[in-house]
């Protein structure tokens, strides 16, 4: 596997601490409000023109409701858990 590049450590660094500050602020799945949020999900990938860093791009989700929009595109683009690249993050 080839070794990141400066730029990439420090991308991930940041996304580290957006990630522990917005599960902090979030405990609770946005998705089932049910249970603990553990992973932040973005709204719009990267492949798509999202941000890993961008706040507004990222919302709390458990490991179940996660896995569920990862593996329900197209019902999780209508319930607005996945965006096309010219949707906005509201």
């Amino acid at each position: 596997m080839r070794a990141r590049s400066l730029k990439m450590q420090r991308t991930y660094r940041q996304r580290r601490k957006l990630v522990a500050e917005l599960l902090a602020e979030r405990p609770v799945c946005q998705r089932c409000e049910r249970v603990r949020s553990t992973q932040v999900h973005e709204l719009r990938s990267r492949a798509r023109g999202g941000s890993i860093l961008d706040e507004a791009n990222c919302v709390a989700l458990c490991g179940d409701c996660h896995e569920w929009a990862t593996e329900h595109p197209t019902q999780a683009a209508l319930e607005g858990w996945l965006l096309h690249s010219w949707e906005t993050p509201t």
